[in-house]
């Protein structure tokens, strides 16, 4: 796994395929391609290795639940950060459960920490799959956006606020520095907004 990722972080994840990987840790393409089954049990593999390592990050985790969620959330956003090609190989997980032909023990844990914090917030029942789904949409598809697509992305902002008429944000120019910058603000206030509508939720 670590180096399928160093082929994904290098040249994307398209070029990963069972004969890359093969030829990066010496081994026949066959080999590999017996091992996996196919490119998208592979990439759905890498991505549940990626979440594996938001997982390392939160074993020693303390606070309020809602400070044990913030963390995990932030987490997660460091990790697909620092290898942002990795970021979109959520569909290909989902492919690859979707066939049965893979698993993905990492992103197991991980749902069942966040729904055990969701818990000690007082979830349950349908606010409880309610209050999950709002979280896993909201920040899985902001860190899809942000880091699968950062450079694109941010043209793509940069281009609606100039269109707007807008030139500056905060005296500064529009560019993707600073667009990036909002970007990040926008994201925090957002999870601190779920957050308190989780809390509703619980009531």
């Amino acid at each position: 796994m670590d180096a399928a990722l160093a082929i994904a972080d290098e040249f994307g994840p398209d070029a990963l395929t069972t004969r890359s990987l093969g030829n990066a840790v010496g081994l026949d393409a066959t080999t590999v391609y017996r091992y996996f089954g196919s490119k998208d049990v592979l990439l759905g593999t890498l991505f549940d290795y990626m979440v594996g390592k938001v997982v390392e990050r939160c074993t020693e985790l303390t606070g309020t639940p809602q400070e044990r969620l913030r963390a995990v959330i932030g987490a997660y956003v460091e990790v697909f950060t620092e290898h942002p090609n990795t970021a979109r190989l959520n569909a290909q997980m989902a492919d690859m459960l979707d066939a049965g032909h893979g698993t993905a023990p990492h992103s197991a844990r991980i749902t069942a920490l966040v729904m055990g914090i969701l818990r000690e917030m007082g979830l349950v029942g349908k606010n409880l799959m309610f209050g999950y789904q709002l979280l896993e949409t909201f920040v899985v598809g902001a860190v899809l956006f942000e880091s699968g697509a950062h450079a694109r992305g941010m043209k793509v902002r940069v281009l609606r606020l100039l269109a707007l008429g807008e030139s500056t944000i905060d005296g500064n120019p529009v560019d993707a520095d600073s667009v990036t910058a909002m970007s990040t603000d926008v994201f925090w206030h957002g999870v601190d907004r779920l957050i308190a509508e989780l809390e509703q939720l619980a009531d």
